[in-house]
């Protein structure tokens, strides 16, 4: 029922785009209603009811530049955004059962959103990622506070040792007698607890180098994560645009058609935070698309994308 009421929404906001006048300037009270029903078109078309945890389009606004065009803000919840692992007694909490394939089958639209074997994959290595990475973490805070124990040991031992050879410069040979012996003992736990030492120090640079791949195979699950999703959002966009581009009749055809993926990508190390992703669309590329006279691919290549 729900699938059905999505089908019918889509089928109705596409109807009313359709008895909008062509205009020959933006008429903005026109293009306002024009982009009320786009923005409902797109959320439904683009919100991706997958389980917690999955990127997602959240919400879509708009706004329109005099002579420039119109901007659709959309905002994604994606990984790194916020936490996504939650974690009961140092373990990974069990993930929900996955949803249903969810497939708009339609004359007009097609799109695809199964949660198909490369998402389950990627979620489950940034889930086992992020959980051996939480028990590394905790391991070399118990390595460090380890090492810091013996070094507070072997403090005392040498303070000892100092304490003895000071004692057997003043003593007789009787009493150096006994002084050597507990050197000698001295010296031996000293080597017991140094090599000790050697092998925490092992071990601790070890779970490091082990931190530091589950660290980067978080960041390639990531990266998978991201590239899925943006495939898949690049497409549904492009099958909405060339589909129901049509019905932002107000829009003056030399006036351009915006996306704004807010926060997406990640800046390069010299920048702080993360960059919007802007899609800049000629209006007259999306009416060509919608009329046949170019394709889907062609309209993406004739686009220009770019991170700010």
């Amino acid at each position: 029922m729900k699938m059905l009421n999505r089908l019918y929404i889509i089928g109705a906001l596409a109807a009313a785009m359709q008895i909008s006048p062509v205009a020959a300037k933006t008429n903005t009270i026109e293009l306002a209603g024009e982009l009320e029903i786009m923005s409902n078109i797109l959320q439904t078309a683009l919100k991706q009811d997958t389980s917690e945890g999955n990127m997602r389009v959240n919400t879509i606004g708009y706004t329109y530049l005099q002579d420039q065009g119109v901007i659709f803000n959309i905002d994604v919840s994606r990984y790194g955004s916020r936490q996504f692992f939650i974690f009961n007694n140092g373990h990974p909490s069990v993930p929900p059962a996955p949803h249903e394939p969810m497939v708009f089958d339609m004359p007009d639209l097609d799109i695809d959103m199964d949660e198909d074997e490369i998402e389950n994959r990627v979620e489950e290595a940034m889930e086992r990622a992020e959980y051996l990475s939480q028990e590394s973490s905790s391991k070399l805070r118990a390595l460090s506070e380890k090492l810091r124990e013996l070094s507070w040991e072997q403090r005392e031992y040498e303070r000892r040792r100092r304490d003895l050879e000071f004692e057997k410069n003043t003593s007789d040979k009787k009493r150096r007698t006994a002084l050597d012996e507990q050197l000698s003992e001295l010296n031996a736990e000293l080597k017991i607890l140094d090599a000790k030492r050697t092998e925490v120090q092992r071990y601790k640079a070890k779970t490091e180098a082990e931190r530091q791949e589950q660290v980067q195979q978080h960041k390639e699950a990531m990266e998978q994560a991201h590239k899925h999703f943006l495939a898949n959002f690049e497409e549904n966009l492009g099958q909405v645009l060339c589909r129901y581009g049509s019905g932002l009749r107000a829009l003056d055809n030399n006036e351009y058609v915006n996306f704004v993926l807010t926060d997406f990508s990640v800046s390069s190390i010299n920048k702080k935070g993360n960059q919007d992703r802007v899609y800049v669309f000629k209006h007259s590329d999306i009416q060509a698309c919608v009329r046949d006279k170019i394709d889907q691919k062609t309209l993406f290549s004739n686009s220009q994308v770019y991170g700010f």
